[in-house]
């Protein structure tokens, strides 16, 4: 082997090595927040991260970088970074921004409806287990697939964009009001858009989201 092709692979290693880290760390923090050990507006200082996750401050840097994507973390001017927090004003504008995307009818097939079927079936189970994680995640990947089944890859792209935001509020919310009924809720739905109705499902999606606007203040009021 050359000297060359050597330190080519240990160069290699050592970005996988520091990619495996960062992925560690995004994971570790990741499952702090959405479970509530790490709560809204909790500063994330790095010296104090890094030494507690035993890792370097780039490797902490490169995690905090990602969860800024996740919409998990935020970073403010003169202020640092932090576990998202949001306000009563946040809620009304998110749940304008859901009114608008997710009560549109999908085009429901035999393609889409097997994946939103296992959805349900997850969400149910989490419920039934009291996993508000696993329940949270199941319920926003559901309301991700109906949309999805309307085409539109901006409009996708966009709901995407608002779950990241919503992320850290839809956990704090079903930890503080859970949903005992929130699967059976959601299978209604899915009927609605199997049914074709386009006006039924946008008063039952409407009707869905208000629902859960009491929960996120709640939330955001507890936190």
């Amino acid at each position: 082997m050359s000297a060359a092709s050597g330190a080519g692979r240990a160069t290699a290693q050592g970005v996988s090595s520091a990619s495996s880290a960062s992925e560690l760390v995004v994971g570790r923090l990741r499952e702090e927040i959405l479970d509530g050990s790490l709560p809204p507006g909790n500063p994330l200082r790095e010296v104090a991260l890094a030494e507690r996750l035993d890792v370097s401050r780039n490797t902490l840097r490169e995690a905090v970088q990602r969860l800024i994507a996740e919409g998990l973390v935020q970073r403010e001017p003169h202020r640092g970074v932090s576990v998202a927090q949001h306000t009563a004003a946040d809620v009304a504008d998110l749940m304008a921004a859901r009114l608008a995307i997710e009560t549109g009818l999908p085009a429901t097939n035999s393609h889409g409806i097997g994946p939103l079927l296992r959805l349900l079936d997850r969400l149910a189970e989490a419920v039934t287990t009291g996993d508000a994680v696993a329940a949270t995640e199941a319920d926003m990947a559901f309301h991700h697939a109906l949309v999805s089944l309307r085409g539109s890859r901006r409009l996708s792209g966009f709901h995407t964009q608002l779950q990241n935001e919503m992320r850290v509020l839809l956990h704090a919310a079903e930890r503080v009001r859970p949903e005992p009924d929130k699967a059976n809720e959601h299978r209604a739905l899915l009927d609605l858009a199997r049914a074709g109705d386009a006006e039924r499902f946008r008063r039952a999606a409407s009707e869905h989201i208000e629902r859960g606007r009491a929960a996120l203040l709640a939330s955001v009021r507890t936190e």
